[in-house]
């Protein structure tokens, strides 16, 4: 294991680009057999994976290879879906003779990006109920995560998250933009200018989280923003209050189990039946018998938004129930023997031509070219916590001057968190628990 390399990444700040953040050099404080790029991209209209495999070819493979030797992997994948034709033949030539590294090409199915299915397309290992890909000996890593491991080993901390900014704007575009900035000044660089009517989320239309707050602050894990009208299907599906989910369902499941014949996860042999957490759920049992089910819910979202044939939302129930015996302190029983990948995996893939049609955003499906951004940020706001784990305590003061990539937030020696650093040069206007607020000089707030 080379020291260097993993603190280079705490030093830096890196983690997961894309989901809840995990620390980076916890991961790769691992050994493995395999290193999978995790570049599916799955959700719709998200482009930010291919626009960087584009512009940041050496870079990336740069930083799979120090990743590769650090871990002691005998070979690195990038799992791209094998329409993105222009891309696999950027990689493939820039690879060349490398033996170590390969492309693996997807089918165009969701979920492909979630690591667990990826892990079963590339290596045809099923990762356990509850567990990790580390347990069939492989880490999965996100593109941008890869690019900001090179850049860490240049001393290059990471202050920006590339962000595709689509749907109800008049440009859609991916950016690099600094961490702290508002998405209402994000939107504005797509051509928005009012934001009235419209609904915003962050991450992919699936799994996303709606935007309760336009001048919240982008984070190291913001992928997208997706701009939508109010009264679109989609967001009325996400906007549902938890008791019309619940009445809903008591008055219109039928028990056909789709939703457990098209969840990826059950699909896998997790043994995930979202049909009989509704049955349950429907009696308005109190006890947790039988629902242990949910535990192994991955949110994809596939049951709620494409399965269901009365538009029910076994998802928000599943996460409703884990919620509850979260609260309870029960846990996945990772003793049960797992069960082997189903016999249909390979026929229930949910093809996202058509789920882009069943969700209502066939028209947002276009490009959105990475573009330069060059203009002044005049104020950011920077999260302390934008990972998994604790949030990183403060080691600036107020009214101190700071330039872009100084530390501003510092993790605790053996707390699991990262550091973070300033996005913009400027004064420190304001510290909170939460975050850190920066002004560039002569800017407005």
């Amino acid at each position: 294991m080379n020291p260097e390399l993993i603190n280079s990444i705490i030093a830096a700040g890196v983690v997961g680009a894309g989901g809840a953040g995990f620390p980076t050099h916890v991961k790769l404080g691992a050994q493995a057999e395999y290193i999978i790029i995790n570049a599916a991209e799955c959700e719709p209209l998200i482009r930010v994976d291919q626009e960087l495999l584009t512009h940041y070819t050496a870079d990336i493979l740069e930083g799979l290879n120090k990743i590769v030797q650090e871990t002691g992997a005998v070979k690195g994948f990038i799992a791209i879906k094998e329409k993105h034709q222009d891309v696999i033949k950027r990689l493939n030539e820039a690879i060349g003779n490398d033996q170590g590294i390969e492309v693996f090409p997807l089918k165009d199915f969701y979920p492909a990006g979630d690591e667990q299915i990826t892990v079963y397309e590339v290596l045809k290992k099923a990762v356990p109920k509850g567990g990790i890909p580390l347990n069939v000996g492989c880490i999965v890593c996100n593109v941008e995560t890869v690019l900001n491991v090179n850049r860490a080993c240049q001393g290059k901390p990471v202050t920006t998250t590339f962000v595709t900014i689509t749907g109800e704007v008049n440009r859609p575009a991916t950016y690099c933009l600094p961490i702290g900035m508002s998405y209402k000044k994000a939107l504005e660089l797509c051509g928005v200018d009012t934001l009235e009517g419209k609904v915003g989320i962050d991450g992919g239309p699936m799994m996303g989280k709606l935007i309760t707050d336009f001048d919240a602050p982008i984070t190291k894990t913001t992928k997208a923003i997706i701009l939508l009208n109010v009264d679109s299907l989609l967001i009325q599906e996400k906007t549902k209050k938890m008791e019309q989910v619940l009445k809903q369902s008591r008055i219109a499941c039928i028990q056909c189990q789709k939703c457990t014949d098209l969840c990826p996860r059950d699909l896998l042999g997790h043994d995930v039946k979202p049909h009989i957490v509704m049955r349950i759920a429907n009696y308005g049992l109190s006890d947790f018998s039988g629902m242990k089910t949910a535990l192994g819910c991955s949110e994809c979202g596939a049951c709620e938004l494409y399965a269901c044939p009365n538009g029910l939302s076994p998802r928000r129930v599943n996460i409703m129930i884990k919620q509850e015996m979260a609260k309870a302190g029960i846990k996945i029983d990772k003793a049960v023997e797992p069960k082997q990948p189903s016999a249909m995996i390979d026929y229930r893939k949910i093809p996202v031509k058509r789920l882009i049609e069943r969700i209502g955003i066939k028209k947002y499906d276009v490009k959105a070219p990475l573009q330069k951004f060059d203009q002044p940020v005049e104020r950011v706001v920077v999260p302390l916590k934008q990972h998994l784990g604790t949030a990183a305590t403060a080691v600036v003061e107020k009214g101190m001057m700071v330039s872009e990539g100084t530390l501003i937030g510092k993790i605790a020696n053996g707390n699991l968190g990262a550091n973070v650093h300033a996005s913009i040069s400027g004064i420190i206007q304001e510290i909170s628990s939460e975050s850190i607020t920066i002004e560039a000089q002569g800017g407005k707030v």
